[in-house]
């Protein structure tokens, strides 16, 4: 088990497209925040910290476990590894643990830098860990539930698609003026866990203004049902045809 959680993480680095999703967009994401506007208000803080969280999550956490599971299978290494004395379990958790562990340090890392360079420290602490949690979680469960819909790496761009616009469209339509789109936004994948985060940094000022922690929870249990149930009907340890 330890091997192949250490074999995963030397893996994620071997590749470009890997490399750059988790070393370059969390760089990037830290050098905006670095050289981009300082609000005074700490629920502006709040609103683009959590923004950032998701996005991050969506280029990268999300993007790279689609990308590494479906290698993975379409490789056989799936298969190989199920030959091995590890079970069903230890190998999902072998090769997704890395992702999610680079996921939660990239997190991490980049809310500290925003804390290096003039971001209030968060008022409620748990909303913001729970919050991160849950968009690493979200993220990995979806990338997986998706890599069982790719037939190759190469398709993974194209099936990837959808999830990631709906990340994205959800940080859109959290700003809009109207309630509705809000509350559809805090639904979309990961705009919901991202909430918590903005709640949790500004007292409850969040990303949509929408003040309901349950559709912020509710919106991460629904996702991770969703990823759930297509895992359970459409993974295969071999590779598709």
């Amino acid at each position: 088990m330890r091997y192949l959680l250490l074999m995963e993480l030397k893996l994620l680095l071997r590749k470009r497209i890997t490399a750059f999703s988790v070393l370059g967009v969390p760089v990037a994401l830290a050098a905006v925040t670095l050289f981009g506007e300082r609000p005074e208000e700490p629920a502006v803080w709040g609103r683009i910290l959590a923004s950032n969280v998701q996005l991050l999550t969506v280029l990268s956490t999300y993007l790279v476990t689609l990308t590494v599971f479906t290698a993975r299978r379409q490789s056989l290494v799936l298969k190989r590894l199920r030959t091995s004395s590890l079970s069903d379990v230890a190998i999902f958790a072998g090769v997704l643990a890395p992702v999610a562990v680079v996921g939660l340090g990239q997190a991490v890392a980049f809310l500290g830098v925003a804390m290096l360079v003039g971001a209030p420290a968060p008022v409620s602490v748990l909303p913001v860990v729970v919050g991160v949690l849950l968009c690493v979680t979200v993220a990995t469960a979806l990338g997986v539930a998706t890599a069982c819909l790719s037939r190759s790496v190469e398709v993974t761009q194209v099936t990837g698609a959808p999830v990631a616009m709906a990340g994205v469209a959800g940080l859109f339509l959290t700003q809009a003026s109207s309630e509705t789109a809000k509350a559809l936004g805090l639904a979309l994948p990961l705009t919901g866990p991202a909430d918590l985060v903005a709640r949790g940094w500004s007292a409850g000022v969040t990303v949509g203004d929408v003040p309901v922690v349950p559709l912020d929870l509710a919106s991460a249990v629904v996702w991770l049902v969703v990823a759930g149930v297509v895992v359970s009907r459409a993974f295969r340890w071999e590779p598709r045809s």
